[in-house]
């Protein structure tokens, strides 16, 4: 959709001037010439570079309280154009406000609010765009945005559940690493001078200790740059397109971890697909769109595998047989009778449903679960430390012997 800059004159002779969004140059003077007034001249603005700096960005929060600011406004019979306009004046985020007055500009000019927000499609998700624009051929935008308020609701919740429930994890590994390093920069160096004054053979793994923490000490700066290096490798090969097929294998096969990785895929998968077919897309592009929500490869492989079998003429449950361990055969079974039963809408709200209470119920008792393997990861790495450091101190009389 391109721009256009005009000037145009009326029977008084007033000239108005604007700007009119059309796909092209003719379709834009005929919209122009339909309010009877003469076009005195009409140029195509030149697009700008958009630099990142300028480009709008929504949080996850920011799209919910979109989609639902805007069904509780039509629902109560504002316009699309006048729902935009509020949320013009409400939004304190230059860049963002800048869209929505594109937004705005496309939509006064005869565009759809699906091809709008197209325009867009690098901040608003693909289930937006396709179920925003089912809605505007049937009609029913309203209903379309209150159904894609609650799925983003759901999505919200299981999203936070998720987080959650790696944070106590992640805070207990971090602080066991940050122990074990203040052992060996701060109390090594200290016992090293006790050690130092005696010709002995000390155990392995205290000299193993002992280089590590010299290293350190001697070469702060290196081991810093070392360890930054370190991360972003490691970080760069998590996120290396080859690679993250085999990473997210990996973390499914987690334990507990693995758990919760497939219980929140199957939700947001049955959640979105329900979301689709209650809005009408049909089944193929509603695949589709699933395949695009998944960040994890595996399920986005499986799911369009799926899609290309239901475009040749497969079932939906019978196209993702074969990965029981993604798709268990509860899943597939329950859409298999869905689809038998025309009753696919509902079992995919039930399957989201479980899957979103199986999500909450695991993440409540996941302190539970790992308290053990965090035990004996802690006593493992802060005990071997520190048997290292104490057990030369024991045996040294008998060293000195």
């Amino acid at each position: 959709m391109a721009k256009f800059d005009y000037i145009l004159i009326n029977n008084r002779g007033t000239k108005n001037t604007g700007t009119i969004n059309a796909p092209d140059i003719e379709t834009a003077k005929n919209k122009l010439s339909s309010d009877g007034e003469i076009i005195v001249s009409i140029t195509k603005v030149n697009k700008l570079k958009n630099y990142f700096w300028q480009r709008p960005s929504m949080r996850f929060q920011d799209k919910m309280m979109f989609i639902k600011h805007m069904a509780t406004m039509l629902q109560v019979g504002i316009t699309v154009a006048e729902a935009l306009e509020i949320l013009i004046d409400q939004t304190k985020e230059k860049n963002n406000a800048q869209m929505y007055k594109n937004i705005l500009e496309m939509v006064k000019s005869g565009q759809s609010l699906s091809k709008s927000l197209n325009e867009y499609n690098y901040v608003f998700p693909e289930i937006f765009i396709n179920m925003i624009a089912t809605a505007e051929e049937t009609g029913n935008l309203d209903q379309v945005l209150e159904r894609l308020d609650i799925q983003m609701e759901k999505e919200y919740e299981t999203r936070k559940k998720v987080k959650s429930a790696f944070i106590y994890p992640a805070v207990i590994l971090i602080l066991t690493l940050v122990i074990s390093i203040s052992i060996v920069i701060f109390v090594m160096p200290k016992v090293l001078d006790i050690f130092s004054s005696f010709d002995v053979k000390l155990p392995v793994i205290t000299r193993m200790l002992i280089a590590f923490s010299n290293f350190i000490s001697n070469n702060p700066l290196i081991s810093l740059l070392l360890f930054v290096g370190f991360i972003s490798f490691f970080t760069f090969l998590f996120k290396l397109k080859y690679l993250k097929n085999f990473w997210h294998k990996i973390l499914i096969k987690l334990p507990v971890f693995g758990k919760i990785l497939i219980y929140s895929n199957l939700a947001r998968f049955t959640r979105t697909l329900n979301s689709l077919l209650q809005s009408g897309v049909p089944m193929v592009k509603a695949l589709n769109v699933c395949s695009n929500m998944i960040t994890n490869q595996t399920y986005k492989n499986a799911l369009i595998n799926a899609k290309n079998k239901v475009e040749q003429g497969a079932q939906l449950g019978e196209s993702l047989e074969g990965n029981e361990k993604l798709f268990p055969q509860m899943v597939t079974k329950t859409l298999f009778i869905g689809e038998k039963t025309g009753g696919l809408e509902t079992t995919t709200g039930r399957l989201a449903d479980l899957y979103e209470r199986e999500v909450d119920t695991i993440t409540k008792n996941l302190s539970v679960l790992l308290e053990p393997i965090l035990l004996i990861f802690m006593a493992g790495l802060v005990g071997g430390i520190v048997l290292a450091i104490i057990l030369p101190i024991y045996q040294l009389p008998n060293l000195l012997n």
